[in-house]
């Protein structure tokens, strides 16, 4: 950071769109060393904690609440280092836990941007190694008169206007964060929510997801954002299964203290076998256009669309026999399409089952998306803010 008077810090800050999420990007170098002091600072540039988020810039949305920090990599299988923040909003809390292959998307233009890589044309191959997971995601970025493309013909549900598409492809990204694809153990879980029994599979690839058929919760998978968000007894089963799953990662000891001690990871997921909607554009979603109807929710709010590494997740345990999202998606194809809140979305997964063991071996996923440039600058945050959030972060 550096002294902008004495009551305010001034921080060099990309604001960039990547996918359909929006956030801060940051040169590692530029922010505090120690965890408690860069969530202090992040939480006061986003104007958290409070509901709106109006003295920050964040936008009172978990889709609009995310930070990356971008670093050369010392690793000899790595270019950059990627680092994903989730920002409290009502909360004063930073999350690292998991991925955002949202944010992703526009960690190669922000490198490029800063001249952390020298750029190719008319495509720049990026290896990101992303320290939440441990894992490298390749990112193919479009490049013209030596800067990240914006224009293009790539248009992504969620996002209103088309441009120049991004290629992640995430590799073998079993095991992102407990080392393996079904932490459990098992393809598919039978567990007790609110006196129903559910099916539930807890996948890990990418970022870990539990599944849940949204029959079993008193669902369907083709609810709006909004129809989610004002049925409060449906939120609270989906957050029972989601620290159940927790539970099983090792990340709480009970349930019950998983929205406040690992509120972004896992992540829950319903699905459902394909079927008719509109999406949250008013545009008809058919069912022979998705292999699956999927609702996610995002720091226990509805996604408005679906975050990248769900894709990922759920097009892998697609192709994982057992899963419940197998048996919604039994003739699904390679060239994955899932149904979500604002459209479809396709993911080509490739995996194979080892001979000698039986298991699903995840060998590439492939997703497209765009990322732009908003604003590049010096971000401000108020120095009495950030003194009063580091004392809460070590308390």
């Amino acid at each position: 950071m550096t002294a902008a008077g004495e009551e305010q810090y001034g921080i060099p800050c990309c604001f960039m769109r990547g996918g359909s999420s929006r956030g801060a990007f940051f040169l590692d170098s530029d922010l505090p060393r120690g965890f408690e002091e860069r969530a202090a600072v992040m939480l006061a540039c986003y104007g958290s904690p409070d509901p709106r988020q109006i003295d920050g810039i964040g936008g009172a949305d978990p889709l609009t609440s995310k930070a990356a920090t971008v670093a050369l990599s010392e690793r000899p299988d790595a270019d950059v280092v990627y680092t994903f923040y989730q920002v409290g909003i009502e909360r004063a809390q930073v999350s690292t836990g998991g991925n955002c292959g949202n944010m992703l998307s526009a960690v190669g233009p922000f490198a490029i941007l800063r001249g952390l890589v020298e750029p190719d044309e008319p495509e720049t191959a990026l290896r990101i190694f992303v320290s939440n997971t441990g894992q490298v995601v390749t990112a193919t970025i479009p490049v013209r008169d030596g800067l990240p493309a914006c224009e293009g013909d790539c248009a992504i549900p969620g996002v209103p206007d088309p441009g120049a598409p991004i290629r992640l492809d995430f590799g073998d990204c079993a095991g992102a964060v407990s080392g393996r694809l079904l932490p459990s153990g098992h393809a598919t879980d039978e567990i007790r929510v609110d006196g129903r029994l559910a099916r539930v599979s807890l996948v890990d690839a990418a970022t870990p997801f539990v599944f849940v058929r949204a029959a079993d919760i008193g669902a369907t998978a083709t609810e709006s954002p909004d129809a989610l968000a004002a049925d409060a007894a449906l939120l609270e089963r989906l957050e029972a299964v989601r620290g159940w799953a927790a539970v099983q990662l090792g990340l709480v000891e009970a349930a019950a203290d998983a929205a406040a001690q690992s509120p972004n990871i896992p992540r829950v997921m319903m699905v459902a076998p394909p079927t008719a909607y509109r999406s949250t554009g008013g545009e008809l979603v058919a069912a022979d256009a998705v292999d699956l109807c999927v609702r996610q929710l995002s720091m226990q709010r509805p996604h408005k669309a679906l975050a990248v590494t769900g894709a990922v997740c759920t097009a892998v345990a697609a192709a994982t026999p057992g899963t419940v999202v197998a048996d919604c998606a039994p003739t699904a194809r390679a060239d994955f399409t899932i149904g979500h809140p604002a459209g479809a979305l396709r993911v080509a997964a490739r995996t194979e089952t080892e001979a000698s063991t039986g298991q699903t071996v995840v060998k590439s996923a492939v997703i497209e998306r765009t990322a732009r440039l908003i604003m590049d600058g010096t971000l401000y945050a108020r120095r009495r803010k950030i003194d009063t959030l580091l004392q809460l972060q070590r308390s």
